[in-house]
């Protein structure tokens, strides 16, 4: 018995050994290699140079912890809708990725303290709008960024009216194209941003409002603490000597004061000639002193606990009544815009009626993705004053492309044939088949598409959902309203061709029922 107690203590001591001994500092060591997410698309933190390789402020330090850890460092882009994700999933073992430090996000995700940046929120915006105040945005089409973690408190305090893009590149085109009559993002691409001579026509007035600490960013799990007590020691003796500082003097960061200030606070010593800020004090969040207060964007715990807020549930529901009503109006235009191609192309001179079917089918050739991004971020491009106007919104451009796209590819169905002396009503009654397929087919294409419109599902979700504590579910019920959706107007579209009368004057049905009666 004796033996046996012996024996198994010595293999809970191996299985205890080995849970140390493969906790995710040990396994990078191991392995040789640290998997960082960091930004591609924001420079000058990061972002991909002309040589195609991964650089700025970000990699920077990313590399110094490698070359501190003696591994190498591979680089995996995420972005702020994402990198939680990732992080979670385990694709990445830490991020330095323009994270801010909210109470909110540390539900979910470890924050390593002290903090490397700060930045704030402002806007960007054309000077000819002339926006000099938070204010002047009440009611205006303002683009944010999906995920960011100023936006709700943007809309609830400031009444804009919020259009949410997923990457840079498209709030850019946005800005640029006037969709947006200012971008409100994190003050330091903005400030770099401003500074190119691309943009001199544009102009920050506002002040910056909701500063916020960044940090790298572990999981919140047992294996990843000693990695996130390992950073910690490292950045901030990387704040002492004046790493931290001096690199972001080498990239030409905005809010040089703060880093300075940092520098300065992490080098004071007390009477006994000790250091006043160490890692140990990093629990107490109140001693700002040496680490700064992180930010909280919610009422209270209770709160944090929803699965969605009221806030949320009324955002979120706005865009999916908008998505269906988006659908609802192009199905009805594609219809009737189909029965008068159909009408030009059957009841007037030959020559008109061609030319209509030729330029129909010409149209329906053209996937309508492919006409929508053209037509929207190329050549409404050119017509930078007059983009705000009703016929250049993103929604109308994406009305008209889909609806006159399916009318055409209906109008070739019943226009085929021009010499038949079908009526139009036989004709659609034949080709109802087709008809409903091509509706169905605009109901699928017309949600996805509502995405250069605003409010939308898609981009509200998965704001949502990426400071959600549960965004499989609530991409998976973004998923079950399209699948429903398209269900239920694929149910109407079939109830009204049903109303049709069954086409029993078509001549070659004629000829059959004939046979069919012929004397033995």
């Amino acid at each position: 018995m004796k033996q046996f107690v012996v024996l198994l203590f010595s293999l809970l001591s191996l299985v205890s050994f080995n849970t140390v001994a493969q906790d995710l500092l040990s396994l990078i060591r191991e392995k040789g290699t640290l998997v960082v997410g960091v930004k591609v698309d924001y420079p000058p933190w990061g972002f991909i140079d002309t040589d195609g390789k991964n650089s700025g402020f970000e990699i920077d330090l990313a590399e110094a912890i490698g070359k501190s850890m003696n591994v190498d460092v591979q680089f995996k882009a995420v972005s702020t809708a994402n990198r939680f994700q990732k992080l979670n999933d385990g694709q990445v073992d830490l991020l330095i990725a323009t994270v801010g430090d909210t109470i909110e996000r540390r539900n979910k995700v470890n924050m390593v303290v002290p903090h490397y940046f700060r930045s704030g929120v402002t806007a960007i915006s054309r000077k000819s709008y002339q926006i000099e105040g938070w204010e002047d945005l009440i009611g205006k089409p303002v683009c944010l960024t999906s995920g960011a973690y100023f936006n709700k408190a943007l809309i609830r305090n400031y009444r804009i009216d919020p259009i949410i893009l997923s990457n840079n590149r498209d709030l850019k085109i946005a800005l640029l194209t006037n969709k947006c009559q200012a971008w409100a993002y994190d003050s330091g691409i903005l400030f770099t941003i401003s500074n190119q001579s691309a943009w001199r026509d544009y102009e920050i007035a506002l002040e910056t409002i909701m500063p916020i600490h960044w940090s790298f960013v572990t999981r919140n799990d047992a294996d990843s603490k000693r990695l996130s007590d390992w950073l910690s020691r490292f950045l901030a003796s990387r704040i002492r000597d004046g790493y931290v500082k001096n690199l972001a003097q080498k990239w030409s960061l905005p809010e040089l004061d703060f880093l300075s200030q940092q520098h300065s606070n992490w080098n004071q010593i007390d009477a006994e000639s000790k250091p006043i800020c160490t890692i140990k004090d990093k629990a107490n969040l109140a001693n700002t002193f040496c680490f700064d207060s992180v930010l909280s964007l919610s009422k209270s715990d209770k709160a944090q606990a929803k699965l969605l807020d009221e806030f949320d549930t009324k955002l979120i529901a706005k865009s999916l009544i908008h998505t269906a009503l988006f659908t609802a109006i192009v199905l009805v235009t594609a219809s009737l815009l189909a029965l008068l191609l159909s009408a030009l192309t059957l009841k007037t001179p030959y020559w008109l009626g061609q030319s209509v079917f030729a330029l129909t089918n010409v149209q329906s050739s053209i996937p309508p993705i492919l006409m929508l991004y053209f037509t929207y971020f190329g050549a409404m491009a050119s017509f930078q004053d007059h983009a705000q106007t009703w016929y250049a919104s993103g929604t109308a451009i994406a009305w008209i492309i889909l609806s006159l796209y399916t009318a055409s590819g209906i109008n070739n169905l019943v226009s085929t044939n021009r010499q038949s002396t079908s009526t139009l009503l036989q004709r659609i009654s034949e080709q109802r088949l087709g008809i409903k397929s091509n509706l169905i087919n605009l109901a699928k294409a017309a949600g996805m598409a509502s995405v250069i419109a605003t409010p939308n599902a898609v981009l509200v979700l998965n704001s949502v959902s990426s400071n959600s504590e549960y965004p499989f579910l609530l991409m998976t019920a973004l998923a079950v309203f399209y699948y429903v959706e398209v269900l239920i107007f694929g149910y109407f579209i079939k109830l009204c061709l049903s109303i049709l009368p069954e086409n029993k004057s078509h001549p070659s049905l004629q000829i059959k029922e004939e046979k069919t009666h012929e004397p033995v």
